[in-house]
């Protein structure tokens, strides 16, 4: 079944009743061309998914009749969260869509020494807006019922200083004295954040001062990786570590 996202407030759980409005009805009446009585899924965004059937449907709103009401827990018992730093506009979407795939949590935009994209505060909040909307797109494809937050764009320093309020915290690194993620300790972790690098990469300053932060720098392989590369592949190596635990 196809599925849409429709916010709380559309949500008349006494009537049963969804009311789909906006961008989702004009994809489920024009793209998808859905007709009366098919059934559909719908999440809110809270963990809840309804499984309804189209009952009027036009070009300004969609009601669905509520059938079925469940609460989904997200499978991942581990909280991650991504600090990227920004990259060209193409890869922050492949790294919102490929990692909101698979599980990730939380999403921090960074700027770095190196970092080239630099948005403005006047365009900060568009940005914010449309990667929000990649991450939900991302969630419907697969299933979440949650989708990640994407965080206000912060500062590389700022946030490095807060990394020990995680159980752990990592950053792939072509510099300093490195480890595979294999040889990781990761049983205890709740709360993981991993920092991946701009086009240019880390400068010999952030990375000194990651481990003042009590940051682990962890080696890739011997391949230089692309940022959007980098940071889909430590996310599937610490799903896939995770999921052995």
């Amino acid at each position: 079944m196809s599925r849409f996202f429709v916010s709380p407030e559309n949500i008349n759980i006494k009537e049963k009743k969804i009311f789909i409005n906006g961008s989702e009805n004009h994809h489920l009446s024009r793209v998808l061309r859905l007709k009366q009585e098919e059934e559909i899924v719908v999440f809110d965004g809270s963990g809840k998914e309804y499984e309804g059937t189209i009952k009027e449907i036009s070009s300004q709103k969609t009601i669905v009749e509520i059938k079925r009401v469940q609460e989904k827990r997200e499978d991942k018992q581990v909280k991650m969260t991504l600090a990227q730093a920004i990259p060209k506009k193409a890869k922050i979407k492949d790294i919102i869509d490929k990692t909101t795939q698979l599980g990730i949590c939380t999403i921090i935009p960074i700027v770095s020494t190196r970092t080239i994209v630099r948005p403005s505060k006047e365009k900060e909040k568009l940005h914010l807006e449309k990667w929000q909307k990649i991450a939900l797109e991302s969630s419907k494809q697969c299933g979440r019922t949650k989708a990640p937050h994407i965080n206000q764009i912060t500062n590389f320093k700022d946030l490095i200083s807060l990394s020990p309020q995680y159980d752990l915290a990592l950053m792939p690194s072509l510099l300093g004295k490195r480890k595979e993620l294999k040889n990781i300790y990761l049983h205890k972790a709740k709360k993981i954040i991993f920092f991946i690098g701009p086009e240019g990469g880390w400068t010999k300053q952030e990375i000194d001062l990651a481990e003042k932060n009590k940051v682990i720098l962890i080696d890739l392989g011997g391949n230089v990786l692309k940022t959007d590369t980098a940071a889909i592949a430590t996310m599937a190596i610490l799903d896939f570590i995770l999921c052995l635990i």
